[in-house]
């Protein structure tokens, strides 16, 4: 007896519904992706183009092996400049397309002393400009990137009020992206610690005008015309420095007094003090020493990114105040 099947038997009906519904779940899922693609390409759209830039770039070291960027690159080193080029030789010029990168208004971090706008200056200019090295580009500030690099860091300013300048700048850069309830500002003495959160990151500022102790230490109160630095001190303040990721260092406008410095060679609790006078680029190769012989012994230079800052423009005017050593 001959046995035949036709097209519409239970089985192949069953097979067919089968592929069908496999088909459907397909179509269905690609929908769903390109939708959250899409959705997500607008939200993230600058973040993606400067991913896929830096993803094309021979100098991407995020094309390297983890195990190679942890070995061989430290915070701040994610970029590279062309052979040869002096990222320090250059020109300040006008960028009416980027800058300003935050407006005081914005910040609620910024102090009195830096709020230009607060203050009654009538013209915003100066907030258009940016540095431009001879030769080569410098990237520019990727707020969303410097917050990955400073993931499970800690980043630490350390100097006068110059160096607070640039450490309540680099603030407000940075908050925008940080949640409001994952943020934080805390003052402790002479530290000043700013917190994400999600980040698992400090950005602080320990205030230390001479790098070495001294009767100016006060974070408050410290304009003291009769100016005493101790030698030998700077574990009193290095103590305070140690842990950190990324540590920049200033001191130079609180030597201009166009006085010899006072240096003590005890200490400032003793009752009769030992005190010298030497001429101020003495006592600051002294503190340059002092502090460089401090890193050396302190800093691992594996882990730990240096940077030092010397001249910089007063408070009140843009000339350059400067000492021989």
């Amino acid at each position: 007896m001959r046995l035949t099947f036709s097209a519409s038997s239970p089985s192949s009906s069953s097979s067919l519904d089968l592929r069908k519904s496999r088909l459907s779940a397909y179509i269905f899922s690609l929908l769903a992706f390109a939708f959250i693609f899409f959705f997500a390409a607008i939200l993230y759209g600058e973040d993606f183009v400067y991913i896929f830039i830096l993803g094309n770039s021979e100098n991407n070291p995020l094309r390297q092996p983890i195990s190679t960027i942890n070995e061989a690159k430290l915070a701040f080193a994610l970029w590279e400049t062309k052979e040869g080029c002096d990222v320090f030789s250059g020109r300040w010029v006008k960028d009416e397309l980027t800058r300003p990168l935050y407006r005081e208004s914005e910040c609620p971090y910024i102090v009195p002393q830096l709020t230009c706008q607060d203050h009654g200056r009538p013209d915003q200019g100066y907030q258009h400009w940016r540095w431009q090295p001879h030769g080569c580009d410098l990237p520019s500030f990727n707020a969303t990137l410097m917050l990955e690099t400073l993931r499970g860091k800690r980043m630490m300013f350390v100097g006068d009020s110059l160096n607070r300048g640039q450490y309540i700048s680099m603030v407000c850069l940075l908050h925008r992206l940080v949640p409001e309830n994952a943020k934080s500002m805390e003052t402790f003495d002479s530290l000043t610690v700013f917190t994400a959160k999600d980040y698992n990151t400090t950005i602080e500022f320990y205030w230390a005008p001479f790098l070495l102790k001294s009767n100016a230490d006060n974070a408050v109160i410290h304009r003291i015309t009769d100016r005493i630095v101790r030698k030998g001190s700077i574990d009193n303040h290095g103590q305070h420095w140690k842990g950190a990721d990324i540590l920049v260092f200033n001191t130079y406008l609180w030597w201009m007094t166009g006085q010899k410095m006072k240096i003590l060679k005890g200490s400032f609790d003793d009752e009769k003090k030992e005190i010298v006078e030497m001429p101020t680029e003495n006592a600051y190769r002294m503190v340059m020493k002092s502090m460089l012989r401090w890193v050396k012994l302190n800093m691992d230079p594996k882990k730990t990114r240096v940077f030092f800052t010397s001249m910089s423009p007063t408070h009140a005017k843009s000339k350059l105040l400067g000492i021989r050593l």
